[in-house]
């Protein structure tokens, strides 16, 4: 990779994924922001400094490892960047719409601090995953090796469901349980369509 393609942060401003027009947001329940497109998620991905101490990572309570992933994304790297991504992170695509950026990764962004604008990390991590979904890269967990437990988790809010993953990953066979018909939680019954549409937490079933 040449270095060109990283630390563009003084040649590009940062921007955010263009608005959804008011007309058409008013005749619906939709979320707010469009997608990226490729190249305008590239070109903001590219605005990374790939510091030495990364403290959008620092800052994240996942410790997602954010400069890889980006630095994946303005390679046009997007299969390598959305396994960084969920390595770390149970529901990438679901933390790049909900998750307090402002407060979190982006308003630690070093950028953000010397008065450049921070990197749009929350809408780089959306695009990630929306690719990942349309691309089939997103697939059941199939752990290495099934071992003779099983275990029942009560609740599949957000914390149910990511003790789910990490227990299936280690080969147990796990049962979810929940009073309500649809998994989700707070996420289906507390954050309404314009942030989060409640197709994107229902894929995940």
């Amino acid at each position: 990779m040449s270095v060109d393609r990283m630390m563009q942060f003084v040649r590009i401003p940062p921007r955010m994924p263009d608005k959804r027009p008011a007309e058409q947001r008013r005749r619906d329940f939709g979320e707010i922001y469009a997608e990226f497109t490729d190249a305008g998620a590239a070109e903001q991905a590219s605005r990374c400094e790939q510091c030495g101490v990364p403290y959008c990572q620092v800052h994240c309570p996942l410790h997602n490892n954010i400069p890889d992933w980006l630095y994946m994304t303005a390679n046009g790297r997007l299969r390598e960047a959305y396994e960084i991504a969920s390595s770390t992170n149970t529901f990438p695509e679901i933390c790049g719409r909900i998750c307090p950026q402002d407060r979190l990764c982006e308003g630690n962004c070093v950028l953000e601090q010397s008065g450049h604008g921070t990197v749009t990390i929350g809408a780089i991590e959306r695009y990630i995953t929306e690719t990942a979904f349309r691309e089939g890269w997103v697939e059941p967990i199939r752990p290495p090796r099934e071992l003779p437990f099983s275990v029942g988790i009560i609740g599949a809010g957000p914390g149910g469901l990511a003790c789910a993953e990490a227990l299936r990953r280690r080969g147990y066979r796990v049962h979810v349980y929940d009073r309500y018909d649809r998994v989700g939680g707070l996420l289906i019954y507390g954050i309404p369509n314009f942030k989060l549409d409640k197709a994107v937490v229902r894929r995940r079933e």
